[in-house]
């Protein structure tokens, strides 16, 4: 059975910074950026955005693009390093405006069996959310998940990561037999960036579903 990305939807904020702009005020060469690093504008939340109402938007995309049915969306796992709560996840925040907004189609609580949770690691995040919603579809094939990234990123003023900045979010849709991609059963895993000498043993792997 292959398992993998079905669909795809983003949310990016209105407002944003060309990046030429940017490096006009830091004198750095713009082909640096725009041709080195493939920059061309820094996009910002508004003063009512944030990591949940971004990917409540790349949600509710998905939902309205692909007609999908709450009651056949059993996992709802967020990637981010932009937490609103310690206490639980920033996810359940994006499943409750999903609720209100499609109450009016699907009724009251039409996400109550949908389980949702964080996932914490740089960039990293979104890829464990990825593989352990393919270890749910893996376990029930007849239903779907949706896996989010969701991140504002800031950097000090003229510091070397501060035109890498921005913010925005993507949302994927995972489910047995795919449209767009399926993924192999195989991952590899690493905690830190290591150079391997041919001496060295291969990194570890494991199954993915």
């Amino acid at each position: 059975m292959k398992i993998g990305i079905d669909a795809l939807s983003y949310y990016v904020p209105h407002h944003y910074l060309p990046i030429e702009t940017l490096a006009n005020a830091r004198k750095i060469e713009y082909a640096k950026l725009n041709k080195g690093l493939g920059l061309t504008s820094m996009s910002f939340p508004d003063i009512d955005e944030d990591a949940a109402s971004m990917g409540a938007n790349a949600c509710l995309e998905l939902f309205t693009n692909e007609k999908l049915d709450p009651s056949k969306v059993g996992r709802l796992y967020l990637g981010t390093e932009s937490a609103l709560d310690s206490a639980k996840p920033t996810a359940t925040y994006i499943l409750d405006l999903l609720e209100h907004t499609l109450e009016e189609q699907h009724g009251p609580r039409s996400l109550r069996n949908t389980d949702v949770v964080d996932m914490t690691f740089a960039c990293i995040g979104a890829i464990d959310a990825l593989e352990n919603a393919c270890l749910y579809v893996k376990q029930h094939p007849e239903m779907k998940a949706i896996v989010v990234a969701s991140d504002l990123a800031k950097y000090e003023l003229n510091s070397s990561g501060e035109y890498t900045q921005g913010a925005g979010a993507v949302a994927l849709l995972v489910c047995a037999d795919p449209e767009i991609i399926s993924l192999s059963e195989e991952i590899g895993v690493a905690t830190k960036a290591n150079v391997i000498s041919l001496n060295q043993e291969e990194p570890t792997q494991r199954q993915l579903f």
